[in-house]
């Protein structure tokens, strides 16, 4: 039989439309204090990250959001704000929104600062995954910055306009450039950074100096990227690349950058993209007066340990600390007048674990409650890593959403433990190690494309170790791509979407089975999932010498 052939893929399960209905997520799930050595996707240290919304309003060809959720939901203000004041009562001084269209509809983004104003709540927000420049305004804008509002994306993507209806963007030029010009020359404190594009299908060489000219009209922004197109397996641009001609082989290489790699580009020759991005780096990002005027305020607003790992991560093969900068950039210290960093104990929040386990008490498990491993894989070990992407340290988010939810349906009937690569373990050892700890009844794996092949080759190391427990794949790349996954015969499921829903019956039916994966037959009344039929019932039991205790690495 034809392995697709093979491939049960349920009906989809309905989005969640009233987000308010779910749990504000437990913090205490994961050790903050270990992430907070570390900046995340806010560039920025002992920050707490919210979601807002789900899903969204827009079918951009280079975004595979819309195969994850088809419409766009958002939590209420009201819901939002009860979080962040929480956040807030509990000593945290920083928020982050990893919503791109937490902007989306004006009169609640406005609504929201005028009760953090209202209520004197003293933070600072950021929202690193980028606000819709065009539809920003002004009274927006300063209602932000007066609530706190300190970093800002906002993403370009292309100054074409004919590339902004391909990619169906339809960004309105006029006004994100207006808004970008107001923040940049109204509130220079304010870390604004913008994403741009270099490489798409169709592209010009005429049209990517647009978008190199209309970053340089634009002084200053703070962390400005010129980001190399990938094509990503699945997606829409692959598609859109193949019918241009872009050949395989091309395509497979742009998949495998890091964005900060030049080439090679989908479009333009090898001397062509490293040709603007000299001129990007040259022109702009090392410009003396640039620099002169950002680093001040940043010095302001930020602390040395966060400026030097936010550097890194923007040079990552260049630049270790701020001093690596100046020296790259021809810049004396005393050009830049009295330097003073934020104090790093005025933003941390001391005793951040003790308090979330205070305000989120656990419930005693049962001795046989269902145990259930959830592991993020979205970042490489320290060693030996694949690319040069940049290292950034964030509490899987999504991971605690179920988990969360889990806990709340089941509680002392389930067991649940969080993971994250390259922080709660640093190889496939130590991984092996901790699932001989733990001891689940299932794993849960969430995978991002890009890290793919890292993923399977360490599930493939755990089955080579004798780990026989159920492992579900969750996230972008299954949700895209579940029939490749499958293709892999040591990933028994993949969940598609909803997955609070979608894993509590999962759980349901597990229980049912004395912890062990249930027949085909009742996996195929769970919508939501796709598994590949067996030759026998998928029952499996981990064996004893699976617990071997493996050495920990020594640090």
């Amino acid at each position: 039989m034809d392995d697709l052939k093979q491939i049960i893929k349920t009906p989809p399960r309905k989005q969640i439309s009233n987000l308010d209905t779910l749990p504000i997520y437990d913090r205490s799930l994961v050790n903050y204090e270990d992430y907070h050595k570390y900046i995340g996707h806010a560039g920025v240290k002992h920050s707490v990250a919210v979601q807002a919304t789900r899903g969204c309003p827009y079918r951009c060809f280079y975004c595979d959001v819309y195969k994850t959720t088809l419409h766009h939901y958002r939590r209420s203000v009201d819901n939002i704000f009860e979080e962040v004041k929480m956040l807030h009562d509990l000593g945290v001084k920083r928020i982050e929104f990893i919503d791109d269209i937490f902007n989306v509809k004006a009169k609640d983004f406005k609504q929201f600062f005028k009760l953090v104003l209202k209520n004197k709540l003293k933070l600072n927000f950021f929202f690193p995954s980028a606000l819709k420049g065009d539809l920003l305004d002004q009274e927006g804008i300063d209602l932000m910055v007066e609530a706190g509002g300190l970093g800002v994306n906002i993403s370009l993507e292309s100054g074409s306009s004919r590339m902004q209806a391909v990619m169906r963007k339809n960004l309105d030029l006029d006004k994100f450039y207006n808004n970008a010009s107001y923040i940049v020359e109204k509130y220079p404190h304010v870390v604004l950074g913008l994403n741009a594009m270099h490489g798409f299908p169709t592209e010009t060489e005429e049209e990517a100096m647009m978008t190199l000219n209309f970053i340089k009209e634009l002084k200053w922004i703070h962390f400005p990227y010129l980001l190399t197109v990938r094509a990503f397996p699945n997606t829409e641009i692959e598609k859109f690349a193949k019918e241009q001609g872009i050949p395989d082989e091309v395509i497979k290489k742009s998949q495998d950058l890091s964005y900060e790699d030049t080439a090679p580009s989908l479009t333009f020759s090898q001397d062509f993209t490293k040709a603007v991005k000299t001129m990007f780096l040259k022109d702009y990002v090392l410009n003396k007066e640039r620099l002169k005027s950002v680093l001040p305020n940043q010095f302001k607003y930020f602390c040395k340990d966060e400026l030097n790992q936010k550097y890194n991560s923007y040079f990552p093969r260049q630049v270790n600390t701020i001093d690596d900068l100046l020296r790259l950039a021809r810049i004396k210290k005393s050009e830049l007048g009295d330097i003073k960093f934020v104090d790093e104990d005025s933003i941390r929040v001391p005793e951040i674990n003790t308090k979330f386990i205070q305000k989120f008490p656990k419930i005693e498990k049962k001795k046989d409650a269902l145990k259930i491993m959830f592991i993020n894989m979205s970042g490489y070990y320290s060693k030996g890593k694949d690319s040069q992407e940049r290292v950034l340290m964030e509490p899987p988010l999504g991971l605690l959403a179920l988990l969360t939810y889990l806990n709340r349906e089941h509680k002392e009937n389930i067991n649940g433990k969080i993971l994250k690569s390259g922080l709660d373990f640093d190889s496939d050892d130590e991984l092996l190690n901790k699932i001989n700890e733990f001891k689940p009844d299932i794993i849960g794996i969430s995978v991002m494309t890009f890290y793919k092949d890292f993923v399977h080759r360490t599930v493939k190391h755990l089955r080579d170790k004798d780990i026989n427990t159920p492992i579900f794949f969750g996230g972008p790349y299954p949700t895209g791509a579940y029939e490749d996954v499958l293709k892999d015969s040591n990933i028994d499921l993949c969940v598609l979407g909803e997955g609070e829903n979608t894993l509590t019956e999962l759980v349901d039916a597990m229980m049912k089975n004395n912890n062990q994966l249930p027949s085909e037959e009742n996996l195929s009344k769970i919508s939501g999932m796709a598994f590949k039929r067996k030759e026998k019932v998928i029952n499996k039991i981990i064996p004893e010498k699976s617990f071997e205790k493996i050495p920990s690495r020594v640090a």
